[in-house]
Parts: C-alpha cells; sequence; structure tokens
C-alpha cells in the first residue's frame, strides 16, 4: 500500500468499525441491561404474589375459617396463572411452579377436607386426633412452602444479579479488547501516514526551496515517496528539466541583453555619426555644419569674441580626379583634411560642403591677428607635396574669409561672403586666401 489515499481510506474505514463496535458494544450493554431489570421486575411481581400468599396463608392458620380459606386458594391460583402465563417463558422459576403445584395440591385437600368435615377445625382443637394431627402437619407443610418460595425467589434475585454482572464483565471485556485492537490499528496507520506525509513534505520543500534559488540541476528523490507525491515530485522534476534546457539564466540573459544593447548603442552612434559626417573624410556634412554653425553662433551672442569662416576649396583636384581615378581623388581629399584637422584648434570645427569644398570655423577670436597667423600657416602646409601610391601630388587651394560678427550675424551671408572671397582668392596664382577686413601680405607671397 503505497498511496495516501488509500491508507486514508483504510483509516477511515476503520475509524468507521471502531464506531460501530463501540455502539453494538454499547448497545449490548444496554440490552443486557433491560434484560436484568426485566427479570428482576418478573421476580419483584412474583415476590408480591408469594408474600401475598404467605399473609392469606397467615390469615388462614389465625381464623381457620372458610372465607380466609378461600383467599388462600385465590392467592394460589393467581401466583399460578402469573407463573404460567406471564413467566412462562422464564425458566428459571421451574423450581417456584414446582412449589406452587405443590401448595395447590395441599390447599386442594384441605378444601376436600374442610368441605367434608366442616367441624373439624374446632374439634381438632378440643381433641388430639388423627385427623387434628394430620392438619398440623398440613399447616406446617404450608409455612414450609412459601418459606422455600421466599429463598426461592432470593437466589433468584442473587442468581440474576450475578449473572448480569458477569455478562457485563465479558461485553466489557470484549469491547475494551475490541477498541484496543481497533484504536492501535488507527494510531499505527496514522503514525505511518504521518510519516510518509512528513517525508513527502519534507522532500518537495527542499525542490521548491532549490528551484527559488535558481538551482536547476538538482532532483527530488523518490524511493520512499506515496504514489500522490511520487506523481508531483517526478512532474516537478520534468518541469525543472524543461526549465533547464529551455531557458536562459539570469547572468546569461543579462550578459545578452548587454550586449545586445552595446552593439545597438554602437549601431545608433554609427548611424549618428553618419547622419552628421562625411562617410569619407570624416568632417561635419552640410546639414551638421550648419546646426553646428547656428550653436556656435548662439554661444559667441553672450560674449564679445568673434568667429571666422574660411571657404576652401582645391584648385588642381578635379583634374587629379579625372586623370588618376576616383580611388587616388579619394586618398588625396582624406590627406588634404588629416592636414586641416591637424591644423587646427580643439574648438574649431571642419565641414565638408562640396566635393573639394571645406569650411572651417574658427570661434573665440578676439582680433584679425590671430585668423592670419592661422592663414599663413594652413597654407604653409597644403602646398606641401602628398604622396599618394608612389606619386607626388602638389595641391593649391584657395581659401575665402569672412568674419562674425563685422559682416554679418547670419549663417547664410557668412557663407556666401567667404564663398565670394574664395573666388577672388583664386585670380591669384598658388596657395592664397582672400578677406574684406584682413591685411593681405599674401599678395606679396603669392607674386
Amino acid at each position: 500500500m503505497n498511496s495516501i489515499l488509500s491508507k486514508l481510506k483504510l483509516l477511515i474505514v476503520s475509524v468507521v468499525l471502531l464506531a460501530v463496535v463501540v455502539t453494538a458494544s454499547l448497545w449490548n450493554l444496554k440490552r443486557e441491561q433491560q434484560l436484568n431489570n426485566y427479570r428482576l421486575e418478573r421476580i419483584i411481581l412474583i415476590q408480591s404474589k408469594v408474600d401475598l400468599l404467605r399473609s392469606q396463608l397467615w390469615v388462614f392458620l389465625q381464623y381457620a375459617d372458610k372465607n380466609s380459606l378461600e383467599e388462600v386458594y385465590i392467592a394460589q391460583q393467581s401466583l399460578s396463572t402469573s407463573l404460567n402465563t406471564q413467566f412462562k417463558s422464564l425458566s428459571y422459576i421451574k423450581n417456584l411452579q414446582q412449589m406452587n403445584q405443590s401448595l395447590a395440591v395441599l390447599l386442594l385437600k384441605e378444601r376436600s377436607l374442610y368441605q367434608s368435615k366442616q367441624g373439624i377445625y374446632e374439634h381438632s382443637r378440643n381433641n388430639e386426633s388423627s385427623n387434628g394431627e394430620a392438619l398440623a402437619l398440613l399447616h406446617s407443610r404450608y409455612n414450609m412452602i412459601a418459606q422455600s418460595m421466599t429463598e426461592e425467589l432470593y437466589h433468584l434475585q442473587k442468581s440474576v444479579l450475578t449473572q448480569n454482572q458477569r455478562n457485563q464483565e465479558s461485553d466489557l471485556l470484549a469491547m475494551t479488547v475490541t477498541i484496543f485492537l481497533f484504536t492501535s490499528f488507527v494510531v499505527v496507520l496514522s503514525l505511518l501516514i504521518y510519516k510518509q506525509f512528513k517525508v513527502g513534505s519534507i522532500l518537495l520543500k527542499a525542490g521548491i526551496h532549490s528551484l527559488s534559488t535558481g538551482d536547476l540541476s538538482s532532483r527530488i528523490s523518490t524511493p520512499k515517496l506515496d504514489k500522490e507525491f511520487l506523481a508531483i515530485a517526478n512532474f516537478f522534476n520534468e518541469m525543472k528539466s524543461s526549465l533547464q534546457q529551455n531557458i536562459i539564466t539570469k547572468t546569461q540573459l543579462e550578459n545578452e541583453i548587454d550586449s545586445k544593447t552595446s552593439f545597438l548603442k554602437q549601431q545608433k552612434d554609427r548611424l549618428k555619426y553618419l547622419s552628421e559626417h562625411d562617410p569619407l573624410t570624416g568632417v561635419l556634412n552640410r546639414r551638421s555644419l550648419y546646426i553646428q554653425l547656428e550653436s556656435e553662433i548662439n554661444g559667441l551672442n553672450r560674449t564679445d569674441l568673434m568667429g571666422a569662416l574660411l571657404f576652401l576649396d582645391l584648385d588642381n583636384f578635379k583634374q587629379i580626379n579625372d586623370t588618376k581615378g576616383h580611388h587616388v581623388g579619394d586618398k588625396v581629399l582624406v590627406t588634404y583634411v588629416s592636414r586641416l584637422k591637424d591644423n587646427t584648434r580643439p574648438t574649431d570645427f571642419i565641414g565638408r560642403v562640396g566635393g573639394d569644398e571645406f569650411i572651417i570655423c574658427m570661434n573665440a577670436l578676439r582680433n584679425t591677428e590671430a585668423i592670419e597667423l592661422k592663414l599663413e600657416s594652413l597654407l604653409n602646409i597644403l602646398e606641401q607635396p602628398m604622396d599618394i601610391e608612389g606619386e607626388s601630388f602638389s595641391v593649391m587651394c584657395s581659401i575665402g574669409v569672412s568674419l562674425y560678427p563685422q559682416q554679418s550675424s547670419q549663417i547664410d551671408e557668412l557663407l556666401e561672403i567667404a564663398d565670394q572671397a574664395m573666388y577672388k582668392a583664386k585670380q591669384k596664382q598658388g596657395c592664397t586666401y582672400y578677406g574684406v577686413q584682413l591685411v593681405e601680405p599674401s599678395e606679396d607671397k603669392a607674386s
């Protein structure tokens, strides 16, 4: 029996049987007591009739008249009727019946003598005749029978009480043994159920606790479990196996999320960079350049400093691009921008606005002398030859300059002024620059 439900059913049946046995035993005790009471009531009733008979006999022996004799006879007949009708089924009154029959015979003889010799009683008192002796003997017989009846009734009462005590003791012993056996069985079965339930609950609790800590490798041991706990344990073990196979652990999930987040951030940064920068040279594209210029002008509005836009155009780049190919032209542009980055301040920024046109924004300037010095430095660097795929290329450039806020405070106007200045610079030979408000030593340099 390896099922808690089966054990519980057996326990219920045992308890019901125990209740039935106790009820039956109590009912049997009650029945025995009722039977004993019935017997005692019958004996008491007989006792009352015997007492009545004795009292009538006493009266008869005192007065020795016909009426008292008839009363004795009536009492005897009443006792006889009771013994033969109401108490006929009682086996323990046979002796009383025999005594009553003997008394009836004696009374019949007494009546016959009384009827044949009505004066026998008075005559017997005056003469000690044989008939008088017979009557005395007869009367003594009456007393003996009455006394025997009384003693018999006493013994009957004692016998009934003794038998009832024995029956009750026997029933109580049987009930005690039965209750003890059933109770012992119920206790043992209850302890067994408790033990099995405790083992199962402890194992399940340990399994659930291990699962709550993230342990998916352990399993619930099932050799000593009942069928109900075994089914739960097997289901629990299957669930943990499924979780172990299909669920990513917390650390793995966090690492995966971090990896995906980092990748998405890189992609986002890359897309943002591509949307703001020229893919070839890495400088700002036209849209980002305008946004940056707006931000820079807003910053300069809050200061007394000035800014400058340098519009650069490569003079002979188209010829290199057409004759040597786009890949050489791209390398020329990359080298050119690299020189620009290396020779500008960290606060300055560069943007590409055309195929070979670039804008440099110089900010936080106090006077134009700093602009002129930077222009001279840039021209010296940019006119240096560059080696591309084993060939040397000299790329000339023209630079137009516009000043903020001296010439304008609008971006479009500043770009237009710088563009026009760049075209004026192109009219000169070699690398040169042009600005309306700038001193132009570059003319001497160009000549």
